[in-house]
């Protein structure tokens, strides 16, 4: 299979199969994340000291739905549980001598034209999770039992009984009462 079509059916299993990625999902049972917002403003989630941007999150959703088929969307939150996995994943598979390099990234998203490079991060860490050995799994596990992870409210909630990023639909906007008549 052709790496940019291996990439669309990782990305297809992911819309089907909660986060599509489910050896990641038990990496997912060991993140601490917070229900708390995140500190900085414009942020979706700050891993140690390395922020996730809004914008980052929002981008590389719009540019990989371009190469879903049959017209299903990458959600933010899925695509914001790969950005924080994904230099855990780079830096475990280039000790392993299995690193993805920027060019096997593009050319699995060939289809998007000149892509973010929170994109390139994100379709390197899912190339690279599916080269890494289970031994690497638990090492990457082991690293990010360490990690300060803060999750804006905005893209869920990490359960750790489902093993998953749990998306929520909070009411932003709050009515106001009515004014009574005069």
């Amino acid at each position: 299979m052709a790496p940019s079509q291996h990439l669309r059916s990782t990305l297809v299993r992911t819309r089907t199969s909660r986060l599509g990625l489910p050896s990641a999902l038990v990496l997912g049972a060991t993140l601490a994340l917070s229900g708390c917002g995140a500190q900085q403003a414009g942020a979706a989630a700050i891993v140690n000291d390395r922020v996730i941007s809004d914008q980052d999150v929002q981008n590389v959703a719009k540019e990989l739905t371009v190469i879903i088929p049959d017209g299903q969307k990458l959600s933010s939150t899925e695509t914001l549980f790969s950005l924080i996995l994904a230099p855990y994943v780079s830096a475990e598979a280039d000790r392993a001598h299995k690193t993805v390099s920027v060019s096997e990234a593009r050319k699995a998203i060939d289809k998007v034209a000149d892509p973010a490079p929170a994109t390139i991060e994100f379709v390197r860490m899912q190339l690279g999770f599916r080269r890494l050995d289970q031994a690497s799994k638990v090492s990457i596990a082991n690293v990010l039992r360490k990690a300060k992870i803060t999750i804006n409210p905005r893209y869920g909630t990490f359960d750790a009984k489902q093993i998953a990023m749990i998306p929520t639909s909070p009411n932003w906007i709050k009515a106001s009462a009515p004014s009574p008549a005069k």
